[in-house]
């Protein structure tokens, strides 16, 4: 077990959505976070992460950079996700076996589970399939960090290990319609239209796929323990709230948090993606101790937030 009191810990994406959590989270254990930001340091060159990390000297490192969007961001720019997310993913591994990096955590998602149709993603299905097409090249990338994890142990006895996070949502969520995930382009539909009076508000697919949403504080809280415990560098931990609801549902929680009271068209001739996704957290309930908020009230803080800092989250990148 580690004692983060008063160490330093490198936290790649660290000024993003769920980096910004987990630094909150750290400085409360008494740790101090050392962002890495990408206007100062480019992560896709690996002489320039060495040269950041040889200042600060950092304990430990959390990787939470990644080059991600929905589902339509994801159809565009597949290479540039591809290939951002995986050189980031082993610059940092090899920064951190050269500078003698304690331990280093890894974040991945669930999109790098195979579309296998089973009802729940188990860390041991990990490797028994292809991602969904819609996220593949996403899901391939986020996968090398599960590889690097178990290379650069066996190789250089680099004590790394990997986490599987579920769908998060939150306070400081880039609700940019390009780069957003479904909750915050839906929160921000659903505003907008209150405040246009808009009579109907256009949703994607048919509602009917299954998702899991995770409250990014209680994401962050999770991750940070896994850094603290977890030791199993062969397999990923996932980290969900292990339940699920409808895209539907969750449009009416949003509906409801934002008193929008018009029509829903749902647009069939968009994707749905991948039907179910539900993380198997059996592994994570047996070490992690976290009590995750439910999605309704967890939605409702997140309105609360964007609705009074709604300029500054619509042009967030």
């Amino acid at each position: 077990m580690i004692d983060l009191e008063g160490k330093k810990v490198l936290v790649t994406g660290g000024e993003g959505f769920l980096g910004t959590a987990i630094c909150k989270k750290l400085r409360e254990k008494g740790a101090e976070p050392v962002i890495l930001r990408h206007s100062q340091v480019n992560m896709h060159d690996l002489q320039a992460i060495i040269l950041f990390m040889t200042a600060v000297k950092p304990d430990y490192c959390i990787h939470a950079a990644g080059y991600n969007g929905g589902i339509e961001f994801n159809r565009m720019y597949p290479a540039d996700i591809l290939y951002s997310n995986t050189v980031m993913g082993l610059n940092i591994h090899h920064a951190c076996e050269y500078l003698n990096v304690k331990k280093i955590v890894s974040i991945m998602t669930s999109c790098a589970y195979p579309d296998t149709g089973m009802e729940v993603l188990s860390e041991d299905t990990f490797w028994d399939g292809q991602p969904n097409k819609t996220i593949r090249a996403h899901g391939i990338a986020k996968r090398t960090l599960q590889t690097a994890a178990e290379a650069y142990n066996d190789q250089y006895e680099l004590d790394a290990v990997t986490v599987c996070v579920t769908n998060l949502y939150g306070p400081h969520d880039t609700f940019n319609l390009v780069r957003t995930k479904v909750v915050g382009a839906l929160i921000r539909k659903f505003a907008e239209a209150v405040i246009e009076e808009d009579d109907t508000v256009e949703c994607w697919g048919t509602g009917a796929p299954m998702r899991e949403f995770m409250y990014v504080d209680d994401a962050a809280e999770a991750i940070i323990q896994a850094l603290i415990v977890y030791d199993d560098n062969t397999k990923p931990l996932n980290i969900g709230t292990g339940k699920d609801i409808s895209i539907k549902q969750l449009v009416e929680y949003i509906r409801s948090s934002v008193k929008y009271e018009g029509e829903v068209f749902w647009n069939t001739e968009k994707p749905d993606g991948q039907m179910k996704k539900l993380l198997d957290t059996s592994r994570m309930k047996e070490i992690i101790d976290i009590n995750p908020i439910p999605v309704e009230e967890g939605i409702k803080k997140t309105v609360d937030w964007y609705v009074i800092n709604k300029e500054k989250a619509d042009a967030k990148k």
